[in-house]
């Protein structure tokens, strides 16, 4: 009989374990969302019922105040995008004027490199006639390099017109402000 007790014993022991740590995982995350459970011990008292019903009634479920695997996943999905939105919220939010102020930083910036490689390409147009280059080639640079200014080109346009000119990546960057 002892041995049959032991039998019918074990499997509830189980059960209960199981059921502890059930519970101990949705106070757990039921306080993380700010619900009051009480000691998060994986003991089921008054108060882990009562959190547990008024998270099953804040998010429109049947109100039960009972734990169950199911619940212990939505509220484990609720506490992993609250998690989410509070890193979220959490960024710095840049305000629109420091928005328009970066743009206007970045602009500047833009309109350096653009002023630079325009130099670079007045320079290259001057060296190529005068060290025989020939007039020809000069005078393909020279306009060239109006082409894009003319085109309100970006920089990116006359860093591959260098590129395209034979000018390493030390030479264009030296032409940066």
């Amino acid at each position: 009989m002892t041995g049959a007790l032991a039998a019918l014993t074990l499997p509830l022991l189980v059960a209960t374990a199981h059921a502890d740590a059930l519970i101990q995982s949705i106070e757990t995350d039921l306080a993380a969302l700010g619900y009051q459970t009480g000691p998060v011990d994986g003991v089921e008292t008054v108060e882990t019922q009562i959190a547990i019903s008024q998270f099953q009634a804040d998010n429109q479920l049947e109100v039960t105040g009972t734990a169950s695997p199911q619940l212990a996943g939505i509220i484990k999905s609720k506490t992993s995008s609250s998690a989410t939105t509070s890193a979220q919220a959490a960024a710095p939010v840049e305000t629109e004027q420091e928005c328009l102020q970066r743009k206007v930083a970045e602009a500047e910036q833009a309109r350096k490199q653009k002023k630079g490689l325009m130099s670079l390409f007045n320079t290259v147009s001057r060296t190529a006639s005068r060290y025989g280059g020939g007039s020809e080639i000069a005078s393909d640079i020279s306009e060239a390099s109006r082409d894009i200014a003319d085109a309100n080109a970006t920089k990116e346009d006359f860093e591959q017109a260098a590129r395209d000119l034979g000018l390493s990546q030390d030479e264009i960057d030296s032409c940066r402000n």
